[in-house]
């Protein structure tokens, strides 16, 4: 299994794949016949029996930046064909493939780079000239929701029979409701009862209109419900942190940085609300972290969005700032409501986990091997 893109800092796509590792593992373990191996540049996260060809470390985007991607690009290109050589099927839990293999599963969570010309010339490059190639060359594509598999027909021609939609999940041991508030992130960051926004990692992630939506709320109202912009890419913050000195809101806005794990169900917890207004998102897994927390979410109507939270979120249009507002304040000010869309959240978040991810996997892979 190609594990080049784990991290010791996973965010959306690491998450996945060692969440999907660690479950294959466990459903394979009883299965003679096949044997999972996994290339890694990082065992951390992983199942501690999982087989592993340790990968050069330099392959981590949290520690080398820009330079892991490409150092990534020229090991799945030259190295990774060789080092995999007698392997039955190849299995990637992210777009990174052979071009010299056909018995391989790639996994495709978005299309962002095809639909958004500002977030990188070099993933736009590789989505838009390389990524069809290795589709041609590969047995099945995986993708994360049904909008994304619309996204990959349309966009990269890729036939309807070969990309199968396999949904997220997230982790039920550590995303799980409390009534009792531990008080971790104020202790830790100095806010109680806040509106929580993840991940700013790119403009599309639509941050900057929540600022500008936020600061038309009464300042009694920010007083009491600061907002808090947790994670993230260091470029992207930076800009957002310049526009809230702009809007005069340095007291009642908060910047984590990087979360670490354990901390981050807290953080869903310990939140008034999640506000999520991206413009577009392969799947969004935070928004079923916050709902299996009892944190109930405003979202944003595009995209996958209303596929993964269904009825159990208050939908609002990204790039209506007064639409934004509303919502924030509908959650703020009808209790009834936001009890409601606390409890369809909980029920809504209990239809995925990763153990289902990996069961609807192992199914399609299975059906792979008694075929071939």
């Amino acid at each position: 299994m190609n594990g080049s893109m784990l991290d010791e800092q996973p965010t959306g796509v690491g998450i996945y794949s060692f969440h999907l590792i660690n479950n294959l593992f466990r459903l394979y373990g009883n299965d003679k016949g096949k044997t999972l191996t996994v290339f890694t540049p990082t065992q951390k996260l992983l199942n501690k029996d999982v087989k592993v060809v340790k990968l050069p470390g330099i392959l981590q985007s949290s520690k080398y930046g820009k330079t892991a991607a490409l150092c990534r690009w020229i090991w799945n290109t030259f190295s990774y064909p060789f080092q995999a050589r007698g392997y039955d099927l190849l299995i990637s839990p992210t777009t990174h493939g052979s071009f010299l293999k056909k018995n391989q599963v790639i996994t495709i969570h978005d299309l962002l780079s095809l639909r958004y010309k500002n977030i990188s010339a070099h993933q736009r490059f590789y989505f838009k000239y390389l990524l069809p190639f290795i589709i041609s060359r590969s047995e099945l594509v995986l993708t994360v929701s049904e909008t994304t598999r619309q996204d990959i027909i349309r966009l990269l021609h890729c036939p309807e029979d070969k990309v199968k939609v396999v949904y997220n999940g997230y982790d039920h041991t550590s995303y799980f409701f409390k009534e009792e508030k531990e008080d971790l992130i104020y202790r830790e960051y100095g806010v109680r009862n806040y509106l929580l926004a993840v991940g700013p990692t790119y403009p599309h992630k639509n941050m900057e209109m929540l600022l500008l939506s936020y600061h038309e709320m009464d300042v009694s109202l920010r007083s009491r419900y600061p907002l808090v912009i947790a994670g993230g890419k260091k470029e992207y913050t930076s800009y957002l942190k310049g526009r809230v000195k702009d809007l005069g809101l340095e007291k009642e806005v908060c910047f984590t940085g990087y979360v670490p794990m354990p901390l981050m169900p807290s953080l869903y917890r310990e939140a008034y609300a999640l506000v999520f207004p991206s413009l577009y998102e392969g799947f969004g897994i935070p928004l079923l972290e916050a709902m299996a927390c009892g944190c109930p979410v405003a979202v944003s109507g595009v995209s996958s969005m209303p596929e993964v939270c269904g009825d159990a979120a208050l939908y609002f249009d990204p790039m209506d700032r007064v639409s934004i507002r509303t919502a924030i304040e509908r959650l703020i000010f009808d209790k009834a409501m936001y009890e409601h869309l606390r409890e369809k959240g909980l029920e809504r978040s209990g239809k995925f986990s990763w153990e289902k991810t990996a069961l609807e996997v192992k199914t399609l892979l299975d059906n792979y091997f008694s075929i071939n």
